[in-house]
């Protein structure tokens, strides 16, 4: 019987969402080659909390980019909900990334003519999913980060916090 009938709740809750296997990166600058991850590896598991410490320089914005799909030019092997995602078409990475992955930006970019609710609302409609679907999605989202009673307020009426999360 295959692996795949036999993976158990338990079984997903172990298999990595990101996994990078040798992952290098290098850049040319004149005509020093300066190598910026020399084959790194990183798994996160469902409900992990990883943090990237490292001094200035270290690859950590670099690694982030490739954990985001965000750029190309990496050497290795980046998987993403188990599909492997280096050698996808650019199309397909771009339909991962909006399935699979979430960015908390150091800047907040909500749109500032639309409440909170509204800010979350909109790029799921982006991608398709029905407005009815989306609001409720939204409200429940909103909630469980603390801000259902916030959701009607603009981002100006909300904290920088508030306006992160």
């Amino acid at each position: 019987m295959s692996d795949v009938l036999n993976t158990t709740a338990a079984d997903e809750e172990k298999r990595p969402v990101v996994k990078l296997r040798g992952l290098k990166r290098s850049f040319k600058q004149g005509d020093t080659v300066i190598e910026v991850l020399r084959g790194a590896d990183l798994d996160i598991r469902p409900g992990e909390i990883v943090a990237l410490l490292g001094p200035s320089g270290t690859g950590k914005s670099t690694m982030l980019q490739a954990v985001g799909l965000l750029e190309g030019g990496f050497e290795g092997s980046i998987q993403i909900a188990g599909r492997e995602a280096s050698t996808m078409p650019t199309d397909e990475r771009t339909s991962l990334r909006r399935e699979h992955l979430g960015f908390v930006y150091q800047f907040h970019h909500l749109l500032p003519d639309f409440n909170a609710r509204e800010n979350v609302v909109m790029p799921q409609m982006i991608a398709g999913v029905d407005r009815e679907i989306a609001e409720a999605r939204s409200e429940e989202l909103l909630t469980a980060l603390g801000l259902g009673h916030r959701m009607d307020h603009r981002p100006s009426q909300l904290s920088g916090g508030e306006q992160q999360r």
